[in-house]
């Protein structure tokens, strides 16, 4: 489940501390969880027609989704047991700059009937240092994955296994 990291995730970053070299590797390490899971929940809800151009006020908001309805969706789709949770896994989304409201009024997420976006969906995704090396390691492992794939299953229709 894509929110069971974030779960995860949550409890792990409220015990983290800063200081040691460890502590820091354990902080990267959930910031790449929280970017891969927020990728992944994009990219599901881009197929499920849940992120989508919205109209309020005859202005057009490109690539979107209601609060309300995610909330709705995450539950539905045991992503999150109840209400509270899923507000704070998407608040996580939120601290972390993956998602934002689209007018920027919002720093805490609320369950209303509120436009969210994606900041990699409008392009303004802050990308430092860390977080291009995770993508970029990310797309590595995607190719290599692929290219693995493609071998595996070029041996098996030769008969080799």
């Amino acid at each position: 489940c894509v929110c069971v990291f974030l779960a995860r995730l949550v409890a792990a970053m409220e015990e983290n501390s800063l200081g040691t070299l460890q502590q820091r590797a354990a902080e990267l390490e959930c910031m790449a969880e929280v970017l891969l899971t927020g990728e992944q929940l994009r990219l599901r809800l881009h197929e499920e027609k849940i992120i989508k151009d919205r109209r309020h006020h005859l202005k057009t908001y490109p690539n979107c989704f209601v609060a309300k309805e995610l909330i709705d969706w995450l539950i539905d789709h045991k992503e999150a047991s109840d209400r509270d949770t899923a507000i704070k896994l998407v608040q996580k989304l939120l601290d972390r700059s993956i998602i934002h409201h689209v007018c920027d009024e919002h720093k805490e997420f609320k369950d209303l009937k509120l436009f969210y976006r994606f900041r990699k969906d409008d392009g303004t995704f802050p990308l430092d240092n860390e977080v291009k090396a995770f993508m970029r390691g990310q797309r590595i492992y995607e190719k290599l994955m692929n290219t693995e794939n493609v071998i595996l299953q070029a041996r098996e229709e030769e008969g080799a296994k």
